[in-house]
């Protein structure tokens, strides 16, 4: 082998574990980045009646923050936020009769119905 393939070679090389070093830390940075915002998130929903209402129907709230789409956990915080029936949901709440056949009064009614009926089926499979 002459020097400039092993120089060639040596530099190759060199690039292909500051590629491999570089996108281990971007991907290790995005995953933490990523796990504070859900947290802030979850900060966001307990302030909610949504967060009652999952916990009624049986939905631990971090596991909902970390399961739905972002997109659609802002429009059920929006919708929880812009509820006028208030206070028909907090009577539901407040009394414990809450369940995924009840709540037509609810934005998120479909949402929330179909959160759990997944979680029904993933109970159901075997393992």
């Amino acid at each position: 082998m002459d020097v400039f393939t092993l120089l060639f070679g040596g530099i190759l090389a060199l690039a292909m574990v500051y590629l491999v070093m570089r996108l281990s830390y971007v991907i290790f940075v995005n995953v933490i980045t990523g796990m504070r915002f859900r947290k802030m998130l979850a900060t966001r929903v307990h302030k909610l009646r949504l967060n009652r209402m999952l916990a009624a129907l049986g939905i631990d709230t971090n596991t909902y923050v970390h399961n739905e789409r972002i997109v659609d956990i802002e429009n059920q915080m929006s919708n929880c936020s812009s509820c006028e029936n208030v206070d028909i949901c907090d009577e539901q709440l407040t009394s414990g009769e809450v369940n995924a056949d009840n709540i037509d009064y609810c934005n998120n009614e479909a949402a929330l119905k179909e959160m759990v009926e997944n979680a029904h089926i993933k109970d159901a499979l075997p393992e």
